[in-house]
């Protein structure tokens, strides 16, 4: 087996390291300081790579790295990474979502106790000599309400500690259904009402395209006069620029702030503001949160280089260890589906996939959909395939998709039928899981069957007359192709009959040619598994 390398371009605690030295098959770098050129030189010999915030993962970082499978970001945020691009080039991308939530939780309420009672300011006024007690005069949180613009794991915990203080707490989430708010003891309204009730707003959510600028001149105009904004979530949620002159204006009463649009944010006009206070990216600096995220990057991209187990992907999706465990036998039946129907057709120009039976409604289909299109993609494709550029791929050479679930099947818990169309021909194909593990075909058109989906095998069609499958054995074994297995069906109505004969390997052109000028044999496929 060839080593499999991991580069780590931002650090990473010990407690991450050890679980990827632990793994004999791995080596694993740490090289300090490497600017953007330099890792973009040494990447191609990579086949993993983790970052934090500081590296920035550029589609021309990675245009170049053939080896790379996947990008762990350890850290909630992945907007230093370049998705589009890396899935285009079928690289995974990860992160860890909730390994630090409680710490970022935790940084916005210290944030907050500290905007409301002046903490640093005070601080910084004592260390000049000074005893200001009237000049720091604070403000209770109790009955004051918190607006919280983002309701996932780190919004969730702040609304559960700020309502333990008496804080009354409104959220807006569009993703979310207001029964969530409620169970948490908050209160669901529209943006325009949180913006116009709260005394303090914080937001956490990822930073988007349609959240940029989320906190804006717009939306600051309609907050009540004196509210303060918080962000230990990204940078670019607040136009800063806009935030300044609010509360130059003394509309908006003070700011904290851990994220900024540039990091650092040096020059920016808000540092001068005192009723403004400010950490360097704090919201995961914890001893904790460090730890967390550090074991829970390595488990993930361990699990992908060793297993194919996928968590925490954002660029696909990611499936539980008890559902993979559910899964893995029709990983496989897709995978073999699709690449018997990439061969049998071509080209395709339309894929239909259907879900049959009780065990494919209780378990996630879009992996197992990801998995047909890669088998379909794999035999006609010069690029290279795999689970994460594989939709993407399929979209480009315009193949019509669509998917089915049904809970009726024909004699299986779980069978998974590929169906491919293309421009004179067209091709059904069904698989099952027997037994657990063993996969097999159990149906191809019309002829019912239970072959082995693997190896090199022939698919002839005949018309169903004496003496047809002593041709094909004698004809394969005159060019000394050995038979492995042999499964026949047959539909006596219609006088045709299919073969499905494994081989030992690959029968020559010629022995194909000779069985198609057969009178009795309609069609013959060689198709390798």
């Amino acid at each position: 087996m060839n080593m499999l390398k991991v580069l780590i371009c931002d650090g990473m605690d010990e407690s991450g390291l050890a679980l990827f030295r632990a793994a004999p098959e791995l080596q694993v770098d740490m090289p300090e300081g490497l600017n953007a050129a330099e890792i973009k030189a040494i990447l191609p010999e990579y086949d993993a790579m983790v970052v934090r915030s500081r590296t920035k993962v550029t589609a021309e970082m990675i245009e170049n790295a053939a080896r790379l499978k996947v990008v762990g970001r350890a850290g909630t945020g992945v907007d230093n990474i370049d998705t589009a691009a890396a899935s285009a080039r079928g690289i995974l991308v990860m992160n860890t979502p909730g390994a630090n939530a409680t710490a970022a939780a935790e940084h916005t309420l210290a944030m907050m106790l500290s905007l409301a009672r002046h903490i640093p300011q005070a601080t910084h006024s004592m260390r000049q000599g000074l005893w200001e007690k009237k000049k720091f005069m604070g403000t209770e949180l109790a009955h004051m309400t918190l607006g919280i613009i983002g309701l996932g794991k780190i919004g969730s915990i702040v609304a559960d500690r700020a309502l333990a203080m008496k804080m009354d707490v409104l959220v807006y989430d569009p993703h979310i259904v207001p029964e969530m708010a409620a169970v948490l003891g908050g209160e669901y309204v529209t943006l325009d009402e949180l913006l116009a009730r709260s005394d303090f707003i914080t937001v956490h959510t990822p930073l988007t395209p349609d959240t940029k600028h989320l906190i804006n001149r717009n939306t600051l105009a309609r907050t009540k006069p004196g509210v303060r904004i918080l962000n230990c979530a990204r940078g670019g949620l607040i136009d800063e620029e806009a935030l300044y002159d609010s509360i130059v204006s003394g509309h908006v009463a003070g700011a904290a702030l851990d994220v900024f649009e540039r990091e650092p944010p040096a020059g920016s006009p808000l540092l001068d503001l005192p009723n403004v206070i400010f950490t360097p990216h704090l919201g995961a600096s914890s001893l904790q949160a460090q730890e967390n995220v550090s074991r829970a990057i390595a488990s993930q991209i361990l699990d992908y280089l060793q297993t194919g187990l996928i968590r925490n992907a954002i660029n696909f999706p990611s499936i539980s260890m008890k559902e993979y465990e559910r899964i893995r036998p029709y990983l496989l039946v897709a995978e073999r589906l699709g690449h018997l129907q990439g061969q049998l057709c071509t080209p395709v120009l339309k894929l239909e996939i259907i879900y049959s039976g009780s065990d494919l409604q209780e378990i996630p289909t879009q992996p197992l959909t990801q998995t047909v299109i890669k088998g379909l993609l794999d035999p006609i494709m010069a690029e290279k395939v795999n689970l994460i550029n594989a939709p993407l791929l399929l979209k480009q050479r315009q193949i019509e998709l669509t998917t089915s679930t049904t809970s009726q099947s024909k004699g299986y818990t779980g069978e998974i039928t590929v169906k491919v169309k293309g421009r004179d021909e067209e091709y059904s194909a069904s698989g099952a899981v027997f037994q657990g593990q063993e996969v097999r075909l159990v149906r191809l058109n019309d002829y019912r069957l239970e072959a082995e989906l693997e190896g090199i095998n022939l698919i002839i069609q005949n018309r169903d007359k004496p003496g047809t499958i002593g041709v094909i054995g004698t004809t394969l074994g005159n060019y000394k192709v050995n038979i492995a297995d042999m499964h026949l069906s047959r539909i006596r109505e219609r006088d045709r009959a299919i073969a499905i004969i494994r081989v030992d390997h690959e029968a020559p052109a010629e022995a194909l040619d000779e069985l198609r000028r057969h009178p009795s044999i309609i069609c013959v496929k060689q198709v390798k598994l």
